[in-house]
């Protein structure tokens, strides 16, 4: 028979010791993802901008103001002047677009693939960048208007590299931010509740 301080030791120690599934609670998994997708998208928006900024023909901001003429009307896309509301309505949906994508990437490498280390994370960031490319370009801008005006932002060679380096950054920025595997925590014996 269990003392009821044998009882309370065991459970006051299954809080303690981490679980050793090594995935992460939901709530860790949606931070994650998003802070990582909107890094991720940070690093992808780089090379657009910096190739728009270039051209004397473009103007710096024109994949927020693409992405918001994309949504509701040509009318709202320029290469000649800057106007507000477009560029703030275009960076609010690439955001969510980015947000919604790292969640999904880091449910899919933490609960599918049970990524752990940088490496595989570099690496299923790598599969990730494929996947949001084929999905955008072929998928969701055709949608409306024909894909107009994306194409007219920059060349498909600057949006495969944005797309490969929002991948990796999203894999990168998911090993840096999630949280110790609880395996290793158990395994280095910081879980189990010595001091």
């Amino acid at each position: 028979m269990s003392t009821y301080a044998d009882v309370t030791q065991q459970a006051s120690r299954r809080r303690v010791e981490p679980s050793t599934s090594g995935v992460m609670s939901a709530g860790e998994s949606v931070a994650v993802g998003f802070v990582a997708g909107i890094l991720g998208g940070a690093v992808m928006a780089a090379p657009l901008l910096i190739w728009d900024w270039m051209r004397t023909s473009h103007l710096a901001l024109v994949l927020p103001t693409a992405t918001t003429s994309w949504l509701f009307g040509l009318g709202h896309f320029s290469h000649q002047t800057y106007r507000l509301w477009p560029i703030v309505v275009g960076v609010a949906f690439l955001a969510a677009y980015w947000a919604v994508s790292g969640i999904a990437f880091t449910g899919l490498a933490d609960r599918v693939y049970h990524v752990t280390t940088l490496g595989e994370s570099l690496v299923a960031g790598a599969a990730w960048s494929v996947v949001n490319y084929l999905f955008f370009w072929y998928m969701l801008i055709p949608i409306a208007r024909g894909g107009s005006p994306f194409p007219a932002v920059a060349p498909n060679w600057v949006w495969i590299l944005a797309f490969t380096l929002f991948g990796l950054a999203c894999g990168l920025f998911y090993a840096l931010l999630r949280p110790v595997s609880r395996v290793e925590a158990v395994g280095n014996g910081s879980g189990n509740g010595q001091k």
